[in-house]
């Protein structure tokens, strides 16, 4: 089976995923933006914690609700629904959504001023992604395939082209099938081609959506979004070193044997993770897996309990 990548230009979401980036205290490579956003931010970020908002929640519903929506997707819709998500209560949403959409605005309009052209930016820089993809996408995949199971990879995925903030980042939503990652002309991290960031969120909507179909139990010890959060953490894991053999077997990269860093520099640049112990148990995992060759809902389940934390996978052993 082909994945279809449906390109769309993400105008819309690319000041949200600024101010996401800004709330949580990663760089950002342009000094002017980070200047002009800064007053209302500093504003948004002080009326939700005023507002005792679950931080976490909020951004994370925020961004997809907006690129599930986009580029119809309204602001002050999508901000009521982002502050429902982390806690807020009906006798104060409407107050509190007021005043966020207010500062959602000036940030709006502090990255129009700064990118006034940013539809036709975002149209060239998206090109050599595009291309990238076009020339190694379906490999990618296929190789993807062979390692999980083919039926885990989604048919269609919406990708929204961002304006870069860091100069590399992305993530995905797996319930609307869309991903955003930024339009990097180059390539942020030499040693790991950026097509291999794009493969791993494809890979990531499509594994999540096969997990969505085995839900969790009413009794887990971690129900709802904090479940849901620590199965996207597992999966997002687990296909890291997946999608850097992918790239072995197409000759993208030299076997992972030869550099014992990549996972390392793969799980800092796509997940965030920093954490030492989370990156050795990922490099044991690896090896086992290797090693063993067991099915991959197998191979999920078993990274899932070496994990800190409460297993949360329900996977079954057959897609």
């Amino acid at each position: 089976m082909t994945t279809r990548l449906r390109w769309e230009i993400g105008d819309r979401l690319s000041p949200l995923h600024a101010a996401h980036c800004w709330a949580g205290g990663r760089k950002g490579i342009d000094s002017q933006l980070v200047q002009a956003i800064a007053e209302p931010m500093a504003q948004l970020t002080e009326r939700l914690a005023a507002d005792e908002v679950n931080l976490e929640a909020f951004w994370r519903c925020l961004l997809t609700h907006v690129a599930a929506n986009h580029p119809a997707a309204e602001d002050r819709d999508a901000c009521r629904a982002a502050l429902a998500a982390a806690g807020v209560g009906e006798l104060t949403l409407d107050a509190v959504t007021s005043a966020v959409h207010s500062r959602v605005a000036e940030i709006r309009l502090a990255f129009q001023e700064r990118f006034p052209k940013l539809a036709q930016q975002l149209s060239l820089r998206g090109r050599p992604l595009r291309e990238q993809w076009e020339a190694y996408g379906p490999g990618l995949l296929r190789f993807v395939g062979k390692q999980t199971h083919e039926a885990f990879l989604p048919k269609t995925v919406t990708a929204l082209l961002l304006s870069p903030y860091r100069g590399g980042d992305g993530d995905c939503d797996s319930v609307s099938a869309t991903l955003w990652i930024e339009a990097v002309l180059t390539n942020p991290v030499p040693e790991i081609p950026e097509v291999l960031r794009l493969t791993w969120l494809v890979s990531r909507i499509g594994l999540e959506r096969a997990c969505m179909s085995h839900p969790l139990p009413a009794d887990q010890d971690s129900p709802g979004p904090t479940g849901a959060i620590r199965q996207t953490d597992v999966i997002g894991l687990a296909l890291i070193p997946i999608v850097l053999q992918s790239a072995v077997e197409l000759e993208l990269l030299a076997p992972l044997e030869a550099a014992p860093d990549r996972i390392a520099t793969a799980v800092a640049a796509w997940s965030g993770h920093a954490e030492t112990n989370v990156v050795e148990i990922l490099h044991d995992w690896w090896q086992q897996t290797r090693q063993l060759r067991p099915a991959f809902p197998v191979s999920l389940k078993a990274l899932d309990r070496m994990l800190p934390g409460s297993p949360s996978l329900r996977l079954g052993a057959s897609p």
